[in-house]
């Protein structure tokens, strides 16, 4: 009789095990790509939900970056499909002839985004605007 139970308890530590790899086999480490929020240097670019903060440089004179790791992403892959309709459907209009590599130039009115895609991360950077004072009648100056 005790060996019955034995049998039993060990059939259903196997079953346990067996529907943990199931699960976990199941999990995928793909972005669902599904979920976004706005950029912590930029709130009307879009970033997916799933991405962890992991570095970031706020109030530099020249620029404000935000560094994200998300795992799936590939440098040799660029931009995900999936991404670049949400980012065209936040409003932003990609700058082609300034996009080179894995590194892609947004626009959208007067706000410039550079989206850099590195392996299992990304990198959301936005340049300063410079206040160039317009110097009218040079031309005219005798």
């Amino acid at each position: 009789m005790r060996r019955k139970g034995v049998g039993y308890s060990l059939c259903f530590m196997w079953g346990v095990l067996m529907m943990m790899f199931v699960i976990a086999g199941c999990a995928s480490s793909e972005p669902s790509w599904t979920n976004y929020v706005g950029a912590a240097v930029e709130k009307s670019f879009p970033v997916p939900k799933e991405a962890n903060q992991t570095d970031n440089a706020l109030n530099n004179s020249k620029m404000d970056y935000i560094h994200y790791s998300l795992k799936g992403l590939s440098e040799s892959g660029g931009v995900p499909e999936a991404y670049e309709k949400v980012i065209e459907e936040w409003g932003w209009t990609e700058k082609k002839e300034e996009s080179t590599g894995s590194t892609r130039v947004y626009e959208k009115g007067k706000k410039i985004v550079q989206l850099t895609i590195h392996d299992d991360s990304f990198t959301v950077l936005v340049p300063k605007q410079e206040d160039k004072a317009v110097i009218q009648g040079l031309e005219s100056s005798p």
